[in-house]
């Protein structure tokens, strides 16, 4: 039996009936967000009308998350949400131990291991981030720099894709040059690919064909670029094309053929939990 059923079972309502639940519930209380069918993708802990504000974030904010993102293509799609009170309590240590197990028992989407668009474990918010989450922030897997700047990169982009060559490099180390196709029948590869996507990461861009992807980007207060390599591959790849050619600050326009191969190499379930891809409502 798929884990939610037995949990959710007959218990998912709308809105209205939802905020009656809650004048009867407990101080803290943990509910469950879910789609028409019943899948459940956000558990939350909150107090007063907590489980309410994540549909005026997503229409009132620009902010890209895997959350907000379903969301957005719910409401596009006329799909109402459904709401579950699942339990209250009188302290916030016990709703918080509630929604950890709820968040464990249904599974996160962006560890593969369910449908949930929560990051993190739940019980403290956005300051507990999972295990494997903390272990990747660790570790330089290729890139142990001496630079401090460099090697920040290095850690950062290996969270996104394993290769030895990192093709994004802080401003402080290196001259971004022109960017220009240098060669003809270039193969699109997985690091341009992954360039790409770390800018579209770092600058809260969505991915579709003909989207504008800057070179330049900002992660953890370091200026970072695409380097020029990897720049110039990209173009004669045909991944992607020039939009703006200011000279170390241009920016790229996403082909139709390189959107497919940037979701078909990163993968769709990284580019959701990243908020840059808008989630598919259909089941597989």
């Amino acid at each position: 039996m798929t884990a939610w059923i037995e949990v959710l079972a007959e218990r998912i309502e709308d809105e209205v009936a939802a905020r009656g639940r809650l004048t009867n519930a407990g101080p803290h209380y943990v509910y469950v967000l879910c789609r028409s069918d019943g899948t459940p993708f956000y558990v939350g802990k909150g107090v007063q009308n907590r489980c309410f504000h994540h549909e005026a974030e997503a229409r009132k904010t620009e902010r890209l998350t895997h959350k907000l993102n379903l969301l957005r293509a719910m409401h596009r799609r006329g799909e109402a949400i459904g709401y579950c009170i699942e339990s209250s309590f009188d302290t916030e240590t016990e709703a918080h131990v509630r929604e950890r197990h709820l968040i464990a028992t249904f599974g996160r989407h962006d560890q593969g291991r369910g449908p949930l668009t929560n990051q993190t474990d739940g019980g403290e918010g956005a300051s507990n981030p999972s295990p494997e989450s903390r272990e990747r922030r660790r570790q330089s897997l290729w890139g142990e720099a001496e630079d401090e700047e460099r090697r920040a990169a290095n850690t950062w982009f290996q969270t996104l894709c394993k290769v030895k060559s990192v093709p994004v490099k802080p401003l402080s180390r290196f001259k971004p040059e022109r960017l220009h196709a240098n060669r003809t029948d270039f193969a699109m590869s997985q690091r341009q690919a992954a360039a790409l996507t770390a800018s579209a990461v770092a600058n809260h861009v969505l991915l579709q064909p003909g989207t504008a992807i800057p070179r330049l980007m900002i992660v953890d207060g370091i200026a970072m670029s695409i380097e020029n390599g990897v720049g110039r591959d990209i173009l004669s790849s045909g991944m992607a094309t020039i939009a703006d050619g200011a000279t170390g600050a241009e920016t790229l326009s996403l082909t139709p053929t390189g959107y497919r191969f940037i979701v078909s190499t990163m993968g769709q379930r990284m580019l959701e939990a990243a908020g840059v891809l808008v989630p598919s409502l259909e089941k597989n």
